[in-house]
């Protein structure tokens, strides 16, 4: 009896674990809905354990015919863009030896050479120039990829990076500026026009100035540039309802035209377990729930990547003063190598038991815990897209790439949360758009949480908490069978021969 061999699709992960989860959750999802698929994810080797065990809590289509492929390693690691480079290495001989093999056998399964191949764009393009079709994979929404690459017509929210890159590569020699000095000089102060988004100054791209991240961020640029010049075919992980306009308008978006496929958001869903795993950061949600009820506990985590800045160290303490002198009690999750607080400060929010400062937290329970009232993040997708999924409203403090345009869209487009202007650092402590005073002293700061906090206790949060709900209800039936996300995923399935 002739076999069919599965069709063999590549999946090219970013070089960091906040891009390699939600990738294996989307291919977990592609296994999911195409029987005849068979997923190999390429990913940086020394790291490949954590998709390895994530994988293995996914089901069966995904565990029996999704496999993680680790890369290796020849080049020293210092930076994620170094990672980016080993992987670029590596990837071209690997994916050679794959396509020149007939076919091979996996789990009982006979495999075919690989068809396709899907790319996480914040490589800049590993897999580009191996004979083989490209799709870029887009970890975030649609208005945030317009914002970063939109052309002159919708935009044009990446002419700062682009302009920085052209004035580095045509500096006079002996006359050489750093790319913080070229950043400041071509900042402007224009205003910028998103399909879908509120205008904003363009300074408001970057409301945390952090010179250390600058130059890689270029570099990145520059890669990323590469990547959506050769972009035919993009998957996006949010949904159309949540972002009709900025769907629609990527197709003229940027250099080519670009079919788009809004796929849904690859975070897990809530669990429907009654029973959380209990830890020290459940337990003390559960006791501030037996003593003050539900929503009273505010949760911070700026994820595993960002922390504000020593200069703002006191602007921090004063939200953190804020949240328990109104009442609340305190999660505040220090995953961040960059996380710095007084030590002497946290023992003193922690000696009357209404806050702790874990260096590790189940975000997912924590987030559906009935104890948790606002969430407060720097506004990346994975972790606003997994606190729409559980209803949870936010209070944002962004810093740079999607955290902006995550922050507009929560908070202006559907009022599910506020935004922390107070804070900002760098050009971006100028007025936001059209005229919002940024002024950013301590007793602003002050101000302006203690009026988010009041107005989260009232009648506005209770609204806030309704709307993130409802947008919550729309985002998990739009990757339910039926969905427009499942549609979207079933029509990118076929285009790439599944």
């Amino acid at each position: 009896m002739t076999v069919t061999p599965l069709k063999h699709i590549v999946f090219v992960t970013g070089p960091v674990w906040t891009h390699v989860r939600p990738g294996v959750k989307f291919c977990a999802r592609l296994a999911e809905k195409f029987s005849y698929a068979y997923i190999s994810i390429y990913t940086f080797g020394p790291t490949s354990g954590q998709p390895t065990t994530y994988l293995a809590t996914l089901s069966e289509a995904a565990r029996s015919r999704v496999r993680i492929v680790p890369s290796m390693v020849d080049i020293p690691i210092a930076s994620p863009l170094d990672i980016i480079f080993s992987m670029d290495k590596s990837f071209k001989s690997w994916i050679t030896e794959q396509v020149a093999v007939s076919s091979f056998e996996a789990n009982d399964n006979v495999v075919a050479p690989p068809s396709w191949i899907i790319e996480d764009h914040i490589n800049g393009g590993c897999s580009l120039g191996n004979g083989l079709p490209v799709a870029s994979w887009w970890v975030s929404t649609a208005a945030s990829m317009i914002q970063h690459f939109g052309n002159p017509e919708h935009g044009h929210g990446g002419r700062l990076f682009d302009k920085i890159l052209d004035e580095l590569v045509n500096q006079e020699s002996g006359s050489e500026k750093s790319t913080v000095e070229v950043f400041h000089e071509v900042l402007s102060d224009r205003v910028v026009c998103i399909p879908g988004l509120p205008p904003y100054y363009e300074y408001e791209q970057i409301p945390q100035m952090n010179p250390d991240f600058m130059p890689l961020t270029v570099q990145l640029h520059k890669r990323w540039n590469v990547m959506r010049d050769q972009m035919e075919i993009a998957v996006l992980s949010c949904n159309l309802e949540m972002e009709p306009i900025a769907v629609q308008a990527c197709a003229t978006a940027f250099t080519q035209p670009v079919r788009v496929f809004e796929v849904g958001p690859a975070t897990d869903l809530p669990s429907t377990t009654l029973a959380p795993q209990s830890d020290s950061t459940i337990d003390f949600l559960d006791k501030s729930y037996s003593e003050l009820g539900p929503h009273s506990v505010v949760y911070i985590a700026f994820g595993t990547m960002f922390f504000p800045l020593p200069q703002s160290a006191r602007h921090l303490e004063i939200i953190l003063e804020e949240i328990i002198a109104s009442g609340f009690r305190l999660v505040f999750s220090l995953s961040s190598e960059q996380a710095a607080l007084s030590e002497k400060f946290m023992q003193e929010m922690m000696h009357e038991g209404k806050a702790i400062f874990p260096k590790w937290t189940q975000q997912l329970q924590v987030l559906e815990h009935p104890a948790t009232h606002y969430f407060m993040s720097h506004g990346g997708w994975n972790s606003t897209s997994e606190a729409i999924m559980r209803g949870v409203p936010m209070i944002f403090w962004p810093f740079a790439g999607d955290h902006p345009t995550n922050t507009m869209q929560v908070t202006s487009q559907h009022d599910c949360g506020f935004e922390l202007r107070q804070v900002r650092t760098g050009p971006a402590k100028r007025p936001a758009y059209p005229n919002v005073a940024v002024i950013g002293t301590e007793e602003a700061v002050r101000d302006e949480i203690r009026d988010i906090l009041e107005m989260s206790k009232g009648s506005r949060g209770r609204q806030q908490r309704a709307n993130m709900r409802a947008l919550g209800q729309v985002m998990r039936d739009s990757i339910a069978k039926g969905g427009s996300g499942d549609i979207a995923l079933g029509e990118f399935g076929k285009l790439i021969g599944l």
